[in-house]
């Protein structure tokens, strides 16, 4: 009997190190309501990184127009003569929330709420990818949204699929996001979004301390027989 139990643990042992254990999907983004501030203070939202190409630009965190909770995200860009600009929010699952690897053959997709009442030539774009430990871009999908808004409207991706682990840099995968306001290249072009509860599901590699907590178990299980 005991050499039984001894070889089943041993098999468990093998099939979770083999990655075989089952995987729930789950949010692999972090602060998507925007209700939490970062090092830059109270306009900085935390996890997130902000980016204009114009000192008329803005990428804040607010308390105005939220869908829900107390916080938006803000996003606000003015075009220029012959140059248009980009107000924006990107997140790195691992380098920004601090997750772990996404694992191989599983979905990643992405939501969120936006109200868009842009002005002229005015557009949101957002971008779901999966990168590779390099940064390189394995998977995406993009999207532009020309039509204005001035009530929220929610906004998902399409699944995107985690390649199978090779040898580096394909050895271990992450999402990213970006939603950005875009202003035409004309004086009088304006884009304003307002972003809130932007949510990425995924499934991430098991962690080696969940494998181990299982073998244990089972030993445990054993010896109170």
């Amino acid at each position: 009997m005991r050499k039984v139990f001894v070889s089943s643990c041993l098999a468990l042992f093998m099939a979770l190190a083999m990655g075989v254990s089952p995987a729930a999907a789950t949010i692999v983004s972090g602060n998507g309501g925007f209700e939490l501030a970062g090092g830059g203070g109270a306009a900085d939202s935390a996890q997130w990184t902000e980016i204009t190409t114009s000192a008329a630009n803005l990428s804040e965190r607010t308390t105005t127009n939220p869908n829900s909770g107390s916080y938006s995200h803000h996003l606000y860009a003015e075009g220029m003569d012959a140059l248009g600009t980009v107000a924006a929010i990107t997140q790195h699952s691992a380098n920004d929330a601090g997750f772990a690897s996404l694992l191989e053959g599983t979905t990643l997709s992405a939501s969120f709420d936006a109200m868009t009442p842009f002005g002229p030539g005015g557009v949101m774009n957002y971008s779901l990818r999966i990168l590779n430990s390099a940064g390189a871009i394995v998977q995406i999908y993009n999207n532009t949204i020309p039509n204005p808004s001035a009530v929220y409207n929610t906004y998902t991706t399409p699944n995107l699929i985690v390649p199978a682990f090779g040898a580096a840099p394909n050895d271990a995968f992450y999402a990213f996001i970006e939603i950005n306001a875009a202003a035409g290249g004309f004086i009088g072009s304006t884009s304003e979004i307002y972003v809130d509860n932007v949510a990425i599901d995924g499934t991430l590699v098991p962690e080696p301390s969940s494998v181990l907590l299982l073998l244990f178990g089972a030993m445990g299980l054993r010896r109170r027989r």
